[in-house]
């Protein structure tokens, strides 16, 4: 059987690495500014719907005449820039949204983690306990933020830093596993 993980020469991972140190960098810098930071992620999720419905725009002015559904792309667009305004005319309801969506991320990411974890059984069983602990506190923290949206709203931030920081931590330790 070929293993895509042994078949190819493993070496220390800066990608990883440097990623998971900017995560950790990342999470100290919002547990310093919470609200700054909740303040940041309400307005970059803003202007970067009202960007997405501008591009929409675009690509219905360029493909109307081609595609019968266009239409859904114009819909897109108006409804991106009206989510894109209110995030930035509301910061409860864009904390809460936002709240929503980092939930759904977490678990997302928590979940295909602990499923590729399993590869590094074949490196080191204590990497691989490790980096399943790591992504199983990660799990518990996504699910926390979407079962209870509200009070994820109210610690969005610390949530995230801390998410962020056992994230970066595992990069960290990923970086090292392929050496």
């Amino acid at each position: 059987m070929n293993n895509i993980y042994s078949s190819r020469h493993q070496g220390f991972d800066w990608g990883t690495f440097i990623a998971g140190v900017l995560f950790v960098i990342a999470s100290f810098l919002l547990l310093r500014y919470p609200a700054r930071g909740l303040t940041a992620f309400v307005f970059v999720f803003g202007i970067l719907s009202i960007l997405q419905g501008i591009i929409w725009i675009s690509a219905y002015v360029k493909f109307h005449n081609i595609f019968d559904i266009s239409w859904i792309t114009l819909l897109s667009a108006i409804i991106d820039i009206v989510i894109g305004v209110l995030f930035l005319c509301s910061r409860e309801i864009g904390g809460l949204t936002l709240a929503i969506l980092f939930a759904i991320w977490f678990l997302t990411d928590s979940i295909i983690g602990i499923i590729f974890s399993w590869h590094l059984r074949e490196y080191s069983t204590g990497y691989f306990v490790l980096c399943l602990i790591l992504n199983i506190i990660s799990l518990i923290i996504a699910i926390a933020l979407l079962f209870n949206p509200m009070l994820a709203a109210i610690t969005l931030v610390y949530l995230v830093a801390f998410w962020l920081m056992v994230f970066g931590i595992n990069e960290i330790f990923v970086s090292w596993m392929h050496r």
